[in-house]
């Protein structure tokens, strides 16, 4: 096999598509979201997953703040509005999720937001905060999940399709991409994100 160099500072596009989920906080009677792509489990039991966030986002000082967050899985049918939640601040909504059309249910175990339109949610626990170069990690403790019928302990993906985020693209403007498991493609442009 012969491979061509890949720039380190791009490493992370050979990671993609990923799915990408929406982290979502209430603090000081504001509601914050982004998209989240870099999102994984950490550990079994206790059960805990990290989410890397970039510090200058609002929604991650947010989180800092309220240590708690929610983790929601949005399907492709909602990847617009996933896509203009990662073009617009946090600093300028009182509720960021009602900006771009989501709503929200109450959590059960803590006082964060859950995304009605959701397919699953995760409501968590801050349990620790590590400086990773350019990022912030997040590990949360799950203390409730939830899934729609379309979840029995795997996907059933004839009936859920995934949003799987490509990485972002210069084509006419700077744009978030979004790929469909059934071979569709949306792109979301966007100016700035948090």
């Amino acid at each position: 096999m012969i491979w061509n160099r890949v720039d380190p500072a791009k490493v992370r596009r050979l990671f993609y598509p990923q799915v990408s989920v929406v982290v979502a906080v209430k603090s000081d009677g504001r509601i914050g979201a982004m998209p989240a792509i870099w999102c994984m489990p950490l550990s079994f039991n206790p059960p805990l997953i990290g989410i890397a966030l970039a510090p200058e986002h609002e929604t991650c000082k947010m989180i800092k703040k309220a240590r708690g967050f929610t983790v929601n899985w949005l399907d492709y049918s909602h990847a617009r509005e996933v896509g203009e939640l990662g073009e617009i601040s946090g600093r300028d909504f009182a509720d960021k999720l009602a900006a771009v059309n989501l709503r929200t249910v109450k959590s059960k175990v803590n006082p964060q937001p859950l995304i009605r339109e959701a397919s699953a949610v995760l409501e968590c626990q801050v349990r620790e905060e590590h400086r990773t170069g350019t990022h912030e990690l997040v590990i949360g403790e799950v203390l409730e999940a939830h899934a729609s019928a379309h979840f029995r302990d795997y996907w059933d993906f004839s009936k859920y399709e995934p949003l799987p985020y490509a990485g972002t693209e210069q084509k006419r403007g700077k744009s978030w991409r979004f790929m469909s498991t059934r071979r569709a493609t949306m792109r979301v442009a966007f100016k700035h994100s948090g």
